[in-house]
């Protein structure tokens, strides 16, 4: 099996020849290409390559974030939404005056709605991407307070999604047998969710939510056509696996939150991409211990990027038990163990003896690093970890008896 079908069998509970293992590196090539450490052979490297050096799975969920971008695919990243050559679809604003403007380092847009302005303020430095950012850092959200609903409506009402099923098809083509290229969808899982991802600061979503939940669901409902529209892009693409939403967190979206508006729309969506052929992934990659019980009525086909003790309160075997039975974990090894100054070596191996020895037959389970491969990792762990994934042998799920 190569690597592409190697996933494809642990998403549908099938037999594998071998424990797929894909970490994320782009962050990690990011960081080597900005400091200028990269070894010579691997100047021109994207994600594929890099992948193949190092002999696991290429990590292709969303895009390519190596490749270079034009600076106008930022244009929208301060209202949450992004733009890349390898999505299967674009967002372009029509009909309002959009200004947008750069330094290289500032990203500036605002957009001119007879509400008002909307604007959003982001920031990418060289330090930042010798730390191995990929995304931009949000200096300015475009909702500063209730009064700011009406201009943002607009903006979102005049959004366009423009389904672009070329562009997934080339990257999906790009990554070929090396990996399983998931779709892109909304950062955020739902319009409220949105609003608290991207939208607004953290603590003035906090005040108003609980001092008036009700503007927020009016201002929510407005966004509600973009997602529709996303999704609809995306059901025309050939994606095997859609990612929708990321990013849920105990503390930031508490059990009530998510169970009242994220996991409603994973239901959905899942129906829907599902109806379509496809299955559903989402980035679970916070601390998930009080949401557990409530993600298998989400009914997720892949939790992606979940992070393991000790960055969080669950063991590997606690969250593949607590997403239930029909989701595949991908994940399972905490970026920080591949760090010499966070774990000693004897750490490091112990924590791998946990990992593996919890492991059972390893169906439903991709391994992977949460949330991603750090820059600065120990090279030598890494090959460790693929030791083990090719000592473990093929993956031969256990018999269930007829649901």
């Amino acid at each position: 099996m190569d690597h592409r079908e190697r996933m494809l069998a642990t998403i549908a509970g099938a037999p594998s020849d071998a424990l797929p293992w894909a970490p994320r590196m782009d962050l990690w090539l990011i960081a080597q290409q900005a400091r200028g450490s990269l070894p010579a052979e691997l100047h021109a490297a994207d994600t594929v390559d890099i992948a193949k050096h190092f002999g696991f799975a290429c990590h292709a969920v969303r895009g390519d974030f190596t490749a270079p971008r034009d600076p106008r695919d930022w244009m929208l990243r301060g209202f949450g939404i992004e733009n890349h050559s390898d999505f299967p679809y674009r967002v372009d604003v029509s009909g309002l005056p959009v200004e947008f403007s750069t330094d290289g380092e500032l990203y500036r847009t605002t957009i001119h709605t007879p509400a008002g302005d909307a604007t959003a303020i982001l920031e990418m430095t060289d330090a930042m991407r010798r730390d191995g950012m990929s995304i931009p850092f949000v200096r300015k959200r475009p909702i500063e307070s209730s009064a700011d609903f009406e201009a943002v409506a607009q903006v979102f009402e005049a959004l366009e999604v423009l389904p672009t099923p070329a562009a997934y098809a080339a990257f999906r083509s790009r990554i070929g047998e090396h990996g399983l290229a998931v779709a892109q969808g909304p950062i955020a899982a739902a319009p409220v969710h949105l609003v608290l991802h991207d939208l607004m600061n953290m603590e003035a979503f906090f005040y108003l939510y609980m001092d008036d939940a009700a503007s927020i669901h009016r201002f929510a409902d407005r966004l509600r056509p973009f997602f529709e529209a996303a999704l609809d892009a995306i059901l025309q693409c050939n994606a095997e696996v859609v990612w929708w939403g990321a990013n849920y967190d105990q503390q930031v979206t508490w059990p009530a939150f998510f169970r009242d508006e994220i996991a409603p729309w994973l239901r959905t969506i899942g129906d829907r991409v599902r109806a379509g052929g496809k299955l559903l992934a989402t980035h679970a990659d916070g601390e998930n211990h009080q949401l557990l019980p409530l993600f298998p009525a989400c009914k997720l086909d892949v939790a992606e990027s979940v992070c393991t003790e000790p960055m969080t309160s669950d063991s590997l075997a606690d969250l593949r038990g607590g997403m239930g039975d029909r989701t595949t974990i991908w994940g399972g090894i905490p970026s920080v163990a591949l760090l010499g100054d966070s774990m000693t070596d004897g750490q490091f191996e112990a924590q791998l003896d946990k990992v593996f020895d919890a492991l059972g037959t390893g169906e439903r389970l991709i391994l992977g690093v949460s949330d991603n491969v750090p820059p600065d990792v120990n090279l030598d762990r890494l090959d460790r970890i693929t030791r083990r994934v090719e000592a473990f042998g093929p993956v031969v799920p256990a018999a269930r008896p007829p649901a």
